[in-house]
């Protein structure tokens, strides 16, 4: 990991390929992808990573291409399917035309800059043609995480993280000081340096607002995920890029779904550029 023109950029491991693409069948915003992405017209993945999706949707006939600021991701791709459309590039600088583009896929991305997400979603925003879809995804601060954050959990958590003994005591190194800055939202770091803002579901849909988006649906999505998250291997483990819940994992996600944006990991916007109809 390491940051670029204000946003975090993230290492991806070529091992993790094939793992990552068969994830795409049982990703929850694939459904969202298959219903608003158009198959006439070209659409973009705007930080793809390792491009599962570009190569997903390519095998399903969709005129995609990729566009991720990490060029060892992008031979990655490059070595392994020289046929799909990938291509490096910063996604809050999109080499494509204004109103050029049939549809926009940037899940996990736009909530890795310092700034807040505004400038790539403007960027989306000019790109995309009048009346066509993008779907957005960021980490939400959820209402188990905003209890957290407000009980101080988190404060506590990174404090004893970056203390000095308690990594000496670990064999770790100590860590850089914590930058100080106003952070426009709740920030995570991941090894003591910014990683990502998690947003609160009114947080996102101003700034999509804000952008010029129309929102057509607003949906909390990765329970799994997020059990995941915040309670580590109690309930559910990861390996091969794969959820494995335990029976009492099973029963949690039968009925915490039921409270949205309780325990979900992200939040999935689809939202329209207004005007006219593609």
């Amino acid at each position: 990991m390491e940051q670029s023109k204000g946003s975090v950029i993230f290492r991806w491991k070529k091992e993790d390929f094939e793992a990552l693409l068969r994830s795409c069948w049982n990703a929850p915003e694939r459904p969202y992808i298959l219903k608003y992405m158009p198959k006439i017209g070209k659409i973009i993945e705007a930080g793809c990573g390792l491009g599962r999706f570009v190569i997903h949707l390519t095998e399903m006939g969709y005129d995609i291409e990729g566009i991720e600021i990490n060029q060892e991701a992008v031979e990655a791709v490059k070595q392994r399917r020289p046929d799909i459309q990938i291509l490096t590039g910063d996604v809050a600088q999109l080499p494509y035309p204004d109103n050029s583009i049939s549809g926009i896929i940037s899940l996990g991305v736009v909530e890795h800059f310092l700034d807040g997400p505004q400038l790539p979603l403007k960027e989306f925003w000019r790109v995309l043609k009048p009346g066509c879809y993008a779907i957005i995804s960021v980490p939400s601060l959820n209402y188990l995480r905003q209890f957290k954050r407000l009980t101080g959990y988190y404060a506590l958590k990174e404090r004893l993280k970056r203390s000095a003994f308690i990594r000496r005591l670990f064999g770790k190194k100590p860590l850089k000081p914590s930058e100080k800055r106003n952070w426009k939202y709740y920030p995570y770091f991941l090894s003591g340096e910014f990683f990502e803002y998690r947003l609160t579901k009114k947080e996102f849909e101003q700034e999509l607002a804000q952008a010029g988006f129309e929102i057509v649906k607003s949906v909390p999505i990765a329970y799994m995920d997020g059990l995941y998250h915040e309670f580590g291997r109690i309930f559910v483990s990861f390996r091969n890029w794969e959820f494995h819940p335990n029976l009492f994992g099973r029963l949690l996600l039968k009925w915490l779904p039921k409270i949205p944006f309780l325990i979900n990991h992200m939040h999935l916007c689809v939202v329209r550029k207004p005007e006219e109809i593609c």
